[in-house]
Formats: structure tokens, sequence, C-alpha cells
């Protein structure tokens, strides 16, 4: 693991706690959020979250037992939705927020796999639900006119709940090893989607905001 990520996960941590007391910013300050819209720009940006992202994962174009497995295919980031109020807050007069993001079953990991012999199929990643936070640095004209959103993270996962992964192509046992996988190695697919997902999440989140 990275050696920052505890220290960005407490960070996020003590965001929250700093936003549940209600001491998010000030009024008159420099860091006062008073008719400024932050909703608007997040709402704008995730529109803009593109259907599919193609990335290299550890899998792409590994080779086992005859099977070449190529680039993985992440679809439904536009179906991913803002979850809750945007929590605005400050750190040493910088405006941020605290922005929580769900998807309900629209987002599929797919690594596609082929053979020697000609057959093809895939195996899909999905979640049920998936909620998750991160954060937002606000860049505002003195007008109180949001110019740029910048996403500092970390991007945390909250809920994700029945990972489940599915075989097409292949034959019927396929399918059925599948499930088995499913129900007895949760831990090993949460790992696998909280790296995927979340850093084709933030990829494109990016490009959007670029």
């Amino acid at each position: 693991m990275n050696s920052m990520m505890p220290a960005k996960i407490f960070a996020v941590l003590a965001c929250m706690a700093i936003s549940a007391t209600g001491l998010q910013y000030e009024p008159g300050t420099p860091c006062d959020f008073s008719g400024l819209d932050v909703e608007g720009p997040i709402n704008r940006m995730i529109e803009q979250l593109p259907e599919s992202e193609v990335r290299r994962s550890i899998a792409s174009n590994a080779k086992f037992l005859g099977v070449e497995f190529l680039p993985l295919k992440i679809t439904g980031l536009n179906k991913i939705k803002r979850y809750g109020a945007i929590v605005p807050f400050c750190v040493n007069g910088t405006r941020m927020i605290q922005v929580d993001f769900a998807q309900m079953d629209g987002v599929a990991l797919t690594l596609p796999w082929r053979t020697c012999t000609g057959k093809e199929g895939d195996l899909q990643l999905r979640a049920k639900i998936s909620r998750f936070t991160t954060l937002f640095r606000v860049e505002a004209t003195e007008l109180g006119e949001v110019i740029r959103l910048v996403l500092e993270g970390p991007t945390i996962p909250g809920t994700t709940g029945e990972l489940m992964i599915y075989a097409h192509g292949g034959g019927f046992l396929l399918p059925i090893s599948m499930g088995y996988v499913s129900l007895v190695f949760p831990a090993a697919l949460q790992e696998i989607w909280n790296m995927e997902f979340f850093a084709s999440f933030v990829t494109s989140v990016r490009g959007v905001l670029a």
C-alpha cells in the first residue's frame, strides 16, 4: 500500500468530522461559500463522464493455459450519480467540498478473453451498489463564480454490496465456477473492484475537469 494512503484516509476522516460539527466555513471570510454554486459544476461534471473506458490491468495481455486476456473495459461510468448533499469546508483558507457518489448496478468491469482455437468470451464484475466519497478543491472568482474544480482525493470506498463475477462464453461450467468464486472469495473481488473501478473513476473525472 502507498505509504501516503493512511495519511490521506485520515485527512478525509478529519474533514468529515469537521463538516459534521457545522464548522465548514465562516461567512464573510476569504473562504466564504455564501452564494457560491458548487452543485452546478459537480452535476455538469457527472453528465460529461464517459460511457466507457478501456484500461490496462494486471491481467491485460496475459496468457494462462492457452487463454489470452485483453485490456479491461469499464462501462457505465455515465450512470454514476451524486449521493446526498455536498459538504463544503475549508482548509487553511482553501475552499473544499466533500462529495458522495453512488452507482446502482450500472457499472461493469469486463475482461475479454480468447483462446488459440478461436473461442472468445469475457469475465464481468458488477456490484449491485457502490457508494464512495472524494474531495474537490473549489477555485472561484471574487464575485462568487466557480471557475474550476480540482479533484484532490483520495477516493474512499463506502458501501459496496453484492459483488458478483459473471462469465460469458466457455461453456456452461465456467458460469457455475464463477458463481462459486463470487461466494467464496468476496475479499478478492472487493480488492479488484476498488483497484480498477476507482482508478477508472479518478482518470475519467480528471479528464473531464482538465
